[in-house]
């Protein structure tokens, strides 16, 4: 066994830190079994540090079990619950909203106002009731529209191929459920799952290490710390 972490303490919130541990071999359950955690509410679970605290008591906390995790449907009610291990995405612009934010762009905007200046002075001049005096005012504002149209479609395209790919390269991560390994996708771990980390493996997000053995952790993302840390699962004092 390479690490029993508790994940999601805190908030759900994927962090892309690679950890380096050793490599993962089959779950052993250990001796202690804390069935009554799982029927607690979370208005009852006490509020302090889980690096102060034993495994234990952070897993009463939790409604977990450090032998066989939560079931899936304690897992399904807690992602229920609390929404997708990800940081809030704002959501996507529309593609009319797009349209409007192509025409409000510095020279976007001069363009319309020679536009409308020219239509209004041929409207007001002598050749008024002439329709081939407000052509140039009628193309620049035709090529504005054309413009702003292919710029926002582009953009939304764009922005639905990003979105592609990254769910095409979202990490999955092995957590406990029913005393059984199981390789769910990141966005699914919930507060009380136990996490099982490997070699080359992403931490899911806030946790608490049980069992650990020559774990390295690097933090270059957040800390910009070129060295992998040293983590422990002693508690802290």
């Amino acid at each position: 066994q390479a690490i029993l972490a508790q994940a999601l303490w805190l908030q759900p919130q994927h962090t892309e830190t690679p950890a380096a541990a050793l490599p993962r071999r089959s779950f052993r359950p250990r001796a202690q079994s804390l069935p009554e955690m799982a029927s607690q509410e979370p208005h009852a679970r006490a509020s302090f540090e889980p690096a102060e605290v034993v495994p234990e008591e952070v897993a009463r906390s939790l409604g977990t079990d450090l032998v066989r995790g939560l079931t899936q449907e304690q897992a399904a009610a807690v992602l229920q619950r609390d929404g997708p291990n990800e940081l809030e995405k704002p959501p996507r612009p529309t593609l009319l909203l797009l349209f409007i934010m192509q025409l409000t762009g510095f020279v976007i905007m001069l363009l319309i106002c020679a536009a409308v200046a020219s239509i209004v002075v041929n409207a007001t001049g002598p050749r008024q009731a002439d329709p081939l005096s407000y052509t140039t005012g009628m193309a620049i504002l035709v090529i504005v529209v054309i413009n702003a149209g292919i710029a926002a479609w582009t953009e939304h395209k764009a922005g639905d191929a990003l979105e592609a790919l990254s769910k095409m390269t979202q990490a999955s991560i092995y957590v406990v459920r029913d005393g059984v390994e199981v390789k769910v996708d990141v966005p699914e771990v919930v507060r009380g799952d136990l996490v099982v980390l490997g070699t080359g493996d992403v931490v899911p997000a806030d946790m608490r290490l049980i069992e650990a053995d020559d774990v390295k952790v690097s933090e270059m993302a957040l800390t910009g710390e070129p060295d992998d840390v040293h983590k422990t699962a002693k508690m802290k004092t």
